[in-house]
């Protein structure tokens, strides 16, 4: 199959692209395009998942397997409306069971198991996970798995400026989930919460867990502050960089601060990752505003005994951002990838995607423009929409030599709200295998 899509992103079965081949390309389905809401795909195995709204605005999950191309489908009794913040999320138990979280801002849980080797099993929608008052005002639901295979599932209890961050682990032999404590990871004491890196908290290579986060005062996001870090070796007991122990649940604290950057000073959450150097030490990169006003690339490492902060750019180049509601991001930073010598960082300014090449003393060795196939590159489309990309992610860690990605059409953030004027039909939702390419 030979797919235009759009009018810059154009995609053929044999195309090859930086050491990667196009293996097939084939459209799932239809999908809302009057908001920006991503796709989800997860490979379990000899399982692919994709989550998305359908253009009945309906939650709906397509699997397959991987050898297979004939898609089944599962309606969920849940629809969207135009909130970006209503993303779905995917994880896998030990048992294979499929769990569904998404389509909720600051709302009752939502939340559903599937069983995909049983098609004629009904979707299972679990009413309380935890504790009920909890879960009464939920955001960004994310699945993660831990060294030994069990599904843990984090989300934000509140709202933005007054939440905590809380995480769960599932009990596959007792169908329920328990905490991971007493308490909530991050806690924000009524007067603030946590917006965390959103792959975190992730399993660095010395095996445990590592968080990075900032705070926010109130829903305007011009209130974010202070990029801060903690370690755990079992999501209870938490350090700061150092090895120093903190109190539990994570709270503001002068120790486990990365960068004092001040409220209205240019930084914001989604643009906070966390990475690490070739020799295991954390390091975090993000942005804000030089003496002059221009938004600039900060890079932090953790040296021993502090953090050392290097800016990576010298831009002539201002984001202002404020209010309340999705912003349509001009700035983007996209996950660390760690190298034998360093590090890659992808950022997205406007429209120009770049890698910056680190060294472990996080001084630019290079900058080159990023892989067509980059997550971070978006392209414009007459009508108002953008073709966007994600890649699929594997639940099990595994090395098969493919990728799969996902592109989408939507608006850009409309700060969730209706789009004016006439909405835009739903778009095809395509999915592109890629394998790396056999060189002699």
């Amino acid at each position: 199959m030979n797919l235009s899509y759009g009018r810059q992103l154009r995609v053929s079965v044999g195309d090859e692209w930086q050491g990667q081949t196009i293996d097939s390309v084939e459209e799932v389905g239809l999908a809302v395009a009057d908001v920006s809401i991503r796709p989800t795909l997860v490979r379990h195995g000899d399982t692919l998942a994709v989550a998305f709204y359908d253009d009945s605005r309906r939650l709906t999950i397509a699997h397959r397997t991987v050898a297979s191309s004939d898609w089944s489908f599962q309606k969920i009794d849940s629809s969207v409306g135009w909130d970006s913040h209503n993303y779905i999320d995917l994880g896998f138990d030990k048992s294979g069971r499929l769990h569904v979280a998404g389509n909720m801002h600051a709302s009752p849980l939502q939340y559903w198991i599937v069983d995909l080797n049983d098609p004629s099993r009904e979707t299972c929608r679990l009413a309380v996970l935890w504790q009920a008052e909890k879960e009464q005002k939920v955001t960004y639901p994310r699945f993660l798995r831990d060294d030994a295979g069990d599904l843990l599932f984090t989300y934000r209890d509140g709202t933005s400026g007054d939440g905590d961050f809380v995480c769960l682990r599932w009990d596959d032999d007792a169908a329920k989930y328990e905490s991971v404590s007493d308490r909530p990871l991050i806690e924000g004491k009524g007067k603030r919460n946590a917006y965390i890196d959103t792959n975190a908290p992730i399993l660095g290579p010395d095996g445990g867990w590592h968080l990075l986060w900032v705070w926010r005062d109130s829903p305007d996001a011009e209130t974010t502050h202070t990029v801060n870090y903690a370690r755990s070796a079992d999501l209870v007991n938490w350090n700061d960089a150092g090895g120093r122990p903190l109190g539990h649940p994570l709270v503001e604290d002068a120790r486990i601060v990365v960068d004092p950057v001040g409220p209205r000073c240019g930084l914001i959450n989604n643009n906070v990752r966390l990475g690490f150097l070739p020799d295991g030490r954390p390091m975090a990169v993000y942005h804000k505003r030089d003496d002059a006003g221009s938004q600039q690339i900060w890079g932090a490492v953790f040296n021993g005994d502090d953090w050392t902060r290097r800016q990576l750019t010298e831009w002539d180049y201002r984001w202002d951002f404020s209010g309340i509601g999705s912003l349509d991001f001009k700035l983007e930073i996209g996950a660390p990838v760690t190298t034998s010598s360093g590090v890659l960082v992808d950022v997205r300014r406007d429209e120009e995607v770049q890698t910056l090449a680190l060294s472990e003393s996080l001084s630019v060795t290079s900058q080159h423009p990023a892989s067509p196939w980059n997550p971070l590159r978006r392209f414009h489309r007459d009508g108002g929409l953008y073709d966007r990309m994600t890649r699929g992610r594997d639940w099990a860690p595994e090395d098969s030599g493919t990728e799969w990605f996902m592109l989408h059409s939507s608006v850009p953030e409309q700060r969730d709200r209706q789009p004016a004027g006439q909405a835009p039909a739903a778009q095809p939702m395509v999915m592109v295998e890629m394998s790396r390419s056999v060189t002699g």
